[in-house]
């Protein structure tokens, strides 16, 4: 491999998800159930989703902002509908319930509480058409600046942790369109290459290098923070293996993903760990939130991976649960069939019990 350390030796299409192979068109009709069933995916399902999913961001990309964000809803009952046969929308209901078991006043509270995450997603679908001009029109306010400059005296690269909160692709672009660009990163492809395709434009058009998993990918983003020339962003409530493994929610904290890659390179380029979330304040309007950075055992040892992991979670476990209706991953969560009954839920309960929301 060709030792590159500047984002200006790279090509852009190394960021471009990598697309499966296309099964012959024969296959749509093949007495192979299989085959078949891979064929009307790859030729029927994704391209009808994939066509619409252009249109709709082709025109909306030309709307004014909160427009954009307030069509969102309108379309959320047929989005619901169309998700009617499938699991994911029962799996979302059930963690909603686990995780804010106590909070509600009754059924209804919390069924309105549910139905407000179920918006906030169909606005943050609409609002990835106008994602890079948030920053830049100066919809999202920041809190916590003091916590980004501590990071930058430390001297190293801002290695900027996450969660999937609003609409998150709005925090890459900020951090790297005006607080610390340029900063690349990891991201997980969409499993519609239209979508992909969409989202690669997207980060085209603001010239960040966000890579796909893979050796080469986890090659390359090293080299580039040794480098100490870029900041990096990274969502550490990845899905991995059918599981979304942080925020733990009472669950042993992981031993891989991206929480300990960017630990593993905040050692290697002694950098600074900083989390920092995402909410929204209004239709397309969001606030920028600096955490305190993540200390080191002393000022010259590297971060311990399992405690720096434990801490990690202490920061965003709490924040993910007081903003749940804006968390995306709640659908990738498969939380233990016994997690009602376990001493984290009833503590979790009894936390909301003191205060009881309408």
């Amino acid at each position: 491999m060709t030792k590159t350390s500047k984002l200006e030796d790279i090509p852009f299409a190394e960021t471009m998800a990598r697309e499966p192979k296309a099964p012959p068109l024969r296959d749509l009709v093949s007495g192979n159930v299989d085959a078949r069933s891979v064929a009307g995916i790859y030729w029927l399902r994704q391209t009808k989703d994939g066509v619409l999913n252009t249109v709709f961001h082709n025109v909306l990309r030309l709307c004014p902002s909160t427009f954009v964000s307030n069509f969102g809803p309108l379309l959320q009952p047929l989005m619901r509908w169309s998700y009617r046969q499938k699991i994911f929308p029962k799996r979302i209901a059930r963690n909603f319930s686990a995780l804010t078991a106590g909070r509600w006043s009754d059924q209804e509270a919390e069924t309105k509480a549910l139905n407000r995450w179920w918006q906030n997603i169909a606005r943050t679908i609409s609002e990835f058409c106008i994602v890079n001009r948030l920053w830049k029109s100066s919809r999202i306010e920041l809190e916590g600046e003091e916590h980004l400059k501590s990071a930058q005296q430390q001297g190293g690269p801002v290695i900027f942790t996450s969660m999937h909160l609003a609409t998150w692709e709005a925090l890459f672009v900020a951090i790297h369109d005006g607080l610390s660009g340029p900063s690349v990163g990891p991201y997980q492809p969409e499993t519609n290459r239209f979508k992909n395709r969409i989202i690669h434009a997207i980060r085209r058009e603001r010239n960040q290098y966000l890579f796909p998993p893979g050796q080469r990918s986890a090659y390359l983003l090293r080299r580039l923070m040794t480098s100490g020339r870029y900041s990096m962003t990274i969502f550490i409530d990845e899905v991995r293996d059918k599981q979304v493994h942080l925020p733990c929610f009472g669950r042993p904290a992981p031993t891989k993903g991206n929480a300990v890659v960017a630990v593993k390179i905040a050692n290697a380029c002694s950098g600074t760990l900083l989390p920092v979330y995402l909410t929204r304040t209004g239709p397309a309007r969001f606030k920028l939130v600096f955490m305190p950075p993540i200390e080191r055992p002393t000022t010259e040892s590297p971060y311990e991976v399992a405690d720096t992991v434990a801490a990690l979670n202490d920061v965003f476990e709490p924040i993910v649960l007081r903003n749940i209706e804006e968390w995306y991953m709640l659908g990738e969560l498969r939380l233990p069939k016994s997690f009602e009954k376990s001493s984290y839920a009833r503590q979790l309960a009894g936390e909301y019990g003191n205060r009881v929301d309408a």
